[in-house]
């Protein structure tokens, strides 16, 4: 049965002059193929071996897509060692946690921030005993005994190599599907990181599914921007590449990757929820710019045709029309943006508004739903395009993959069982017993609905959803998924618990509202200045007033309205715990941090001071709209 070494070792048999990796440096593309990928892989495996690493110990790889960090996540397997990507702006609290949790015994990393970071706390991670950098560049004068490159490591493995010829292959012979293969860490939406044991088997296997499900071939170009720690990334660029050996493109920074989406033109793409809207913002805001009708018409047309195609006729969008708004319109917008070669793209970790869903797909772009969790390998289910281009499936997440099963629990839980399923959580065996029962059932902590048709179709988080005061459900995320259909609106979150009616924080969207300030002769200095003006306030209101005509279909008749929200002066920050790295809002800190907002909302206040938790120093003053 196949592994990741296995894997790799095939497509450098066969495909050893194909370009394995690419990477953008400095506005170039350098190339790797299977061939350079194997020199390497081989060198820093044997480098690694003879520093002392062993099968089972742990690495930790930190730092964006660059093609050294897959080489060396690659090497550390074939020595049946496990890989467990770290977010390279993990803060120092979270890089001790995780360091000690999965008990690192070397960093694999990408340049100085990274090995500023750790040197900074070397000294509380207990068994770190070497940090090794990919790029060099200001370490000239740095203290080197705990540290050493990428290149000494490969000329440490290039002579253990020769001393011990038989060394690797004989290594490799020794990993199995059963083998561990990574340490993925949750998001921690819901509480403290976890990290998910995935074997080789559980990855391998769930990829093969995917694969062949979706028809992924090995011509596919594949722009890799997302964090190496995201499981979902794991999956569908490391795993596919090994299974299918296609091409990997890494782009030049987190900065770039909106050019270098336009320079590759990738054939297959994930993105999280928050991608598409930051997409779908730019495509707005270059429209208002514009001035012209042409953008307002033809995305009137996209409109229309979806709507007519949801409503079951097959041929809409066809025609001369059809043909003459994909020739001036979008095609050419298409591929400004980067899309044209796309053959499917996918979005997955959160919920998509309709608004964004319907956009994409009414351009021409084959976007489909994906539901997963870290425990999952990041896939449970997939979208079929019977249940993407129906009314009814559209806000599904489709049916499970071949090797997956779904089910309800009586608390309308999901769990899954499966190909996919998680081993563990390392070194908790109490949480790891919470999330998957003696049959091998994981809970997801998401509630939903499944059909007859085995279509799943997810509502919000189990710990999310409340009761308002009359006793109905509150569900907050489809409230906050239909404010965020707004090319305005960046995040959203609903407040109602006990209540009855609802309230809002609002952060606005700075790229599409400073574009239509300007646009509309609105002067402001900077985000906070647009966030208080009263014009932003009353195209927010637009908005809200949009959703609370349509409450009912949204969370059903007995919804109250929203009677009132507030317009944030900053957006969410990371770093202050209010949203995950993948735009995940964190609810109780939001609601913890911003409680005095929240009990202004439901008094008889107009507006609130917010003040500096430190200081106490009053940092802006928000107004409270009514509806």
């Amino acid at each position: 049965m196949d592994t990741f070494p296995s894997l790799f070792l095939q497509q450098t048999r066969t495909r050893s002059s194909d370009p394995a990796i690419r990477f953008k440096h400095h506005g170039l593309w350098k190339t790797w193929t299977w061939a350079d990928a194997n020199s390497i892989v081989k060198e820093l495996a044997c480098g690694l071996a003879a520093k002392g690493l062993k099968p089972n110990e742990k690495v930790a790889i930190i730092g964006n897509n660059i093609p050294n960090l897959y080489f060396a996540m690659i090497a550390a397997q074939c020595l049946g060692s496990v890989p467990v990507p770290i977010h390279p702006d993990s803060n120092t609290k979270e890089l001790v946690s995780f360091l000690n949790n999965c008990e690192a015994k070397f960093a694999m990393v990408q340049d100085q921030q990274q090995v500023d970071a750790l040197q900074d706390v070397m000294d509380q991670c207990e068994g770190l005993q070497e940090v090794i950098y990919s790029d060099g560049r200001g370490m000239t004068s740095y203290d080197h005994s705990h540290l050493s490159s990428f290149e000494q490591t490969q000329e440490v493995g290039k002579k253990f190599a020769l001393e011990h010829v038989s060394f690797l292959d004989d290594v490799v012979s020794k990993v199995t599907q059963e083998t561990e293969a990574f340490i993925l860490y949750t998001a921690g939406t819901s509480g403290n990181a976890r990290g998910a044991v995935h074997t080789h088997g559980t990855l391998v296997n769930t990829g093969s599914a995917f694969a062949n499900q979706e028809n992924i071939k090995q011509e596919e170009q594949v722009l890799a921007f997302l964090p190496l720690s995201y499981s979902a990334n794991t999956l569908f660029t490391y795993t596919l590449w090994l299974l299918k050996g296609f091409t990997i493109n890494c782009p030049e920074s987190n900065d770039t990757v909106m050019t270098d989406l336009r320079d590759v033109g990738p054939t297959l793409l994930y993105a999280p929820p928050h991608f598409y809207k930051q997409l779908y913002s730019e495509i707005t805001a270059r429209a208002q710019r514009s001035n012209s009708k042409s953008f307002d018409k033809w995305f009137k047309y996209a409109r229309q045709t979806r709507e007519e195609l949801l409503g079951g006729n097959s041929s809409a969008g066809g025609g001369l029309k059809g043909m003459l708004g994909r020739l001036v319109m979008f095609s050419p917008l298409k591929n400004v943006y980067g899309l044209s070669n796309i053959r499917a793209a996918y979005t997955g970790g959160d919920v998509m508004s309709g608004e964004i869903f319907n956009f994409f797909r009414g351009i021409g772009v084959d976007l489909k739903k994906c539901y997963g969790t870290t425990e999952s390998a990041g896939f449970i289910c997939v979208q079929g395009a019977e249940q993407a281009n129906t009314a009814a499936g559209e806000n599904s997440m489709g049916v499970p993959l071949p090797g997956v099963e779904i089910k309800e629990l009586d608390n309308g839980e999901i769990v899954f069982k499966g190909i996919n399923a998680f081993k563990e959580f390392y070194r908790d065996s109490e949480t790891t017993r919470a999330a998957k029962d003696s049959d091998g059932w994981v809970r997801t902590g998401d509630l939903g609905d499944i059909d007859t048709r085995g279509i799943l179709k997810i509502t919000d988080r189990v710990d999310s959803v409340g009761k308002f005061s009359t006793g109905s459900v509150f569900v907050p995320h489809r409230i906050e998924a239909a404010l965020k259909s707004s090319p305005y609106i960046q995040e959203a979150v609903a407040v109602g618990e006990g209540q009855d009616s609802i309230a809002a924080f609002i952060v606005i969207d700075g790229v599409t509202v400073g574009s239509w300030a300007e646009v509309n002769n609105i002067r402001f200095a900077g985000y906070r200045d647009l966030a208080t003006q009263q014009e932003v306030y009353d195209l927010v209101k637009t908005t809200v007033e949009e959703v609370n005509s349509h409450i009912s279909e949204t969370e059903g008749g007995s919804c109250p309205p929203i009677k009132r929200f507030v317009v944030m002066h900053r957006e969410f920050n990371v770093d202050q715990g209010e949203i995950t790295r993948s735009r995940k809002i964190k609810r109780d800190v939001v609601m913890g941090t911003h409680k005095a907002l929240v009990n202004a909302m439901y008094s008889s206040q107009n507006s609130v001071e917010v003040k500096d938790d430190s200081s106490g120093q009053t940092v802006a003053e928000l107004k409270i709209e009514s509806t």
